[in-house]
């Protein structure tokens, strides 16, 4: 079973993802700041991050910068909600509209070593 470490600042948006693919089969950790990124990523390896379309592009690199020491084996997946994604040095990104269909699917084809779906 997979580790995925899901960042964000929305607690209904971070349960909503949690929700679906624990239900994929995937165990979620969630981290809502950079502190709870750095602890995670300390005590659990993870095979995928992903980031959410909340945080700003500032934050966005700032935890990819640390993710980039402390989760180093980890896939980042980039959620984003405009046409263009924030982070275009994420393994992948998804384009989020409306509810989160075909995040499972994304996450799926970044394990398999494909790219996401989206820009």
């Amino acid at each position: 079973m997979a580790k995925i470490l899901c960042i964000g600042s929305s607690d209904a948006a971070m349960e909503t993802r949690r929700m679906i693919l624990e239900r994929a089969g995937y165990s979620v950790t969630k981290a809502k700041d950079l502190r709870a990124v750095i602890a995670a990523c300390r005590s659990e390896t993870f095979s995928v991050v992903i980031l959410g379309q909340s945080l700003s592009r500032n934050e966005k690199l700032r935890i990819k910068d640390v993710i980039n020491i402390e989760c180093r084996d980890s896939k980042i997946l980039e959620l984003h909600t405009g046409i263009a994604p924030e982070l275009p040095s994420a393994d992948a990104h998804f384009q989020i509209v409306g509810e989160p269909e075909g995040l499972v699917e994304c996450v799926q084809s970044l394990l398999e070593g494909r790219k996401g779906r989206g820009a």
